[in-house]
């Protein structure tokens, strides 16, 4: 009988055990981290403001952290540069941009506008420090969209019709959804 019971005892704390095991490794996969989750995370927590050439076509927009949001008195965003050329530097500006949401394969037409990485990275690297620079540009060709590449126009001005043209991955792109902007060109 107490081989029985000490066989018995046994089995259930193996059974126990492999459970338990098997329970951890479940919620260790909801909390896996991955390069794009961390990527993500950085646009959900703090905006766009420009940081060089405010308020034209050109600007260099960099993440900030929001300290004061716009009143009835005063529209501008009171903000902290996270990085780029004006990290920690704390300014007062109306020429931000609020949310963005990653680019996906085909909705991309021409004529949109965007935000792209100024450092146009081919792979996304775990570390971050490429997400400091960023410009607006106009979505002119989608001709090579499934090989990933999509070619963007930035204008220097209000009536620059020959702007500069570059191919931008995909991946580098973002959709700006608050607020919306406009190509910035005087169309007659």
């Amino acid at each position: 009988m107490k081989k029985l019971l000490l066989l018995l005892s046994v089995l259930i704390c193996t059974f126990g055990i492999s459970a338990c095991h098997k329970q951890t490794k479940q919620d260790d996969s909801y909390n896996r981290t991955s390069s794009q989750d961390g990527y993500e995370r950085q646009f959900k927590h703090h905006i766009f403001a420009a940081c060089v050439n405010p308020n034209t076509p050109y600007a260099t927009y960099s993440l900030a952290h929001v300290n004061a949001k716009p009143t009835d008195k005063d529209p501008r965003y009171k903000v902290t540069f996270v990085n780029g050329p004006c990290k920690g530097k704390t300014v007062y500006t109306t020429d931000y941009i609020e949310k963005t949401s990653h680019v996906g394969n085909g909705r991309l037409v021409k004529g949109d506008v965007v935000l792209r990485d100024y450092w146009n990275p081919r792979k996304l690297s775990n570390e971050l420090e490429h997400l400091d620079h960023w410009n607006i540009g106009i979505v002119y060709d989608t001709s090579r969209l499934e090989e990933g590449i999509v070619e963007l126009e930035f204008p220097r001005d209000r009536n620059d019709f020959m702007a500069a043209r570059e191919f931008i991955f995909l991946r580098n792109l973002r959709y700006i959804e608050k607020p919306q902007r406009k190509d910035p060109r005087i169309w007659l």
